[in-house]
């Protein structure tokens, strides 16, 4: 099987797993409960089942972890709810987040989300092969910046994404490369407020001549 069309395969499954686990999230479950139907999910829809990483389920205000780690805390009526997970088919990862909320949402989230989302569209858009990463970085940044949200973006923008999860390019203020037709990427800012909670949303494409494709299908 070709490389692009594994990729494809893991984003689908990963995809499809979502879907089923955005229905069974309530009130009452455990993170953990979560992370651990997650694996199950993979390995029944197809996928390895050598994950492409361990799940990241994080609800309230643990969502202003970066990465985690997935606890042992029950999700409450209101909470904010991020997962970061990726099934590997055939070897191949995929890499998916996506941030949602139950019950009644906190405005300021809602409109820390809504940031993040139009930051997300501005640096998909600016995605084709021989778009310099760093300036890719960079765009999403001055948007978060007009709503005095930048300096709570602390990662890169992404990264490669292949047999391993996190390879080149990355895609970030410092990089010196530029995208090529055929790589896969994530694109992923967030936002991270301790005490408050935090979005992030990713999406994984694949570079094209004049623009990309997003395999990432879930529902923002």
């Amino acid at each position: 099987m070709k490389r692009l069309e594994a990729v494809r395969r893991a984003q689908e499954i990963t995809d499809a797993v979502f879907a089923e686990i955005r229905r069974f999230v309530r009130p009452g479950l455990t993170e953990k409960q979560v992370a651990d139907k997650i694996r199950r999910l993979i390995v029944k829809r197809g996928g390895d089942s050598k994950m492409a990483f361990t799940p990241l389920v994080c609800s309230g205000k643990r969502t202003a972890l970066f990465h985690g780690p997935t606890s042992r805390k029950k999700i409450q009526p209101d909470d904010i709810v991020y997962i970061d997970m990726g099934a590997r088919y055939r070897g191949y990862c995929a890499d998916l987040t996506r941030t949602f909320f139950l019950g009644k949402p906190s405005p300021k989230l809602q409109k820390i989300y809504a940031a993040v989302l139009a930051a997300q569209k501005k640096q998909i858009s600016l995605v084709r092969a021989g778009a310099s990463c760093a300036a890719i970085d960079q765009k999403g940044r001055e948007l978060l910046k007009k709503h005095n949200l930048a300096k709570y973006f602390t990662h890169s923008t992404g990264h490669g994404v292949g047999r391993k999860i996190h390879q080149r390019p990355r895609i970030s203020g410092k990089s010196k490369e530029k995208l090529r037709a055929g790589q896969v990427i994530t694109i992923e800012p967030g936002i991270y407020i301790k005490g408050l909670g935090g979005v992030r949303i990713e999406d994984m494409l694949v570079v094209t001549p004049d623009g990309c494709e997003n395999l990432s299908k879930s529902a923002k």
